[in-house]
């Protein structure tokens, strides 16, 4: 009998306990707004590159001198964005997740296809600023077999 009541009593303040940690704990943002992560992207035509993507807090997508409209979903771990440029330029259709359980949205990974049929897939984690830092030119093994130099992710 006494056995009991130490159990009860124990998963009562147990429960307690955690319902404060509960109610006191900050809540964690997933979302990529207003957030910046570091890229590595791999493309079905074979290359692989870096990119910074830059996502402001007004549903826009900055990366590699392109501006892409945003949105998330309404748990805020899934995103899609999609280009809008004048003709005759290639748009690109992107689609990601936030990586991690109760992590505030440390690492992001996803696919892209553009309207030349090139699909890529990426990864990427968490800068510490909101805002890229400024892009490094395009490396000389980028540039082999006539690679566009600005944005690879226009091929």
């Amino acid at each position: 009998m006494s056995v009991q009541i130490i159990q009860s009593k124990c998963g009562l303040v147990l429960t307690f306990l955690l319902g404060q940690i509960m109610l006191f704990a900050a809540p964690v943002q997933a979302g990529v707004q207003g957030k910046s992560y570091n890229m590595n992207v791999y493309s079905s035509r074979g290359y692989n590159f870096t990119a910074c993507f830059q996502f402001d807090p007004n549903g826009t997508l900055e990366f590699l001198g392109q501006n892409a409209t945003y949105n998330v979903s309404n748990d805020q771990i899934s995103w899609q964005a999609v280009t809008q440029p004048p003709s005759p330029l290639v748009s690109i259709a992107l689609k990601g997740v936030v990586q991690g359980d109760f992590v505030a949205a440390l690492a992001i990974s996803g696919t892209a296809l553009n309207s030349n049929g090139t699909t890529f897939t990426f990864n990427g984690t968490l800068l510490s600023q909101p805002i890229c830092p400024a892009q490094l030119p395009i490396s000389p093994t980028n540039l082999q077999f006539g690679r566009n130099p600005g944005n690879l992710f226009l091929e």
